[in-house]
């Protein structure tokens, strides 16, 4: 099971390896904003404080669009993330 900690709302949830933040995000009341849900719009934007390794690899859309908005290293778009394994802290930036 992975662990994923919304900072912004002071709540954990615990979650089968592989899934998505946008859906964990949704079904546990986290503050975090989506529009899109493709990579594009960058209204996901988050910080990722602990655990980016734990994380799914950047597909291309979201590095070009990470690269565009002149994201930082610690930065992924929340909609694109899926939880591989381990804990993740995500946070508003």
């Amino acid at each position: 099971m992975a662990k994923v900690t919304f900072k912004s709302d002071n709540k954990t949830v615990e979650v089968p390896d592989g899934s998505d933040i946008v859906q964990v995000a949704e079904d546990n009341g986290a503050s975090i904003a989506f529009s899109c849900k493709a990579g594009v719009c960058v209204s996901c934007l988050s910080n990722i404080n602990k655990g980016i390794e734990n994380l799914n690899e950047k597909t291309e859309n979201e590095k070009a669009t990470l690269e565009g908005f002149g994201a930082k290293p610690n930065q992924r778009l929340a909609c694109q993330c899926k939880i591989m394994k381990g804990e993740v802290e995500i946070e508003n930036p």
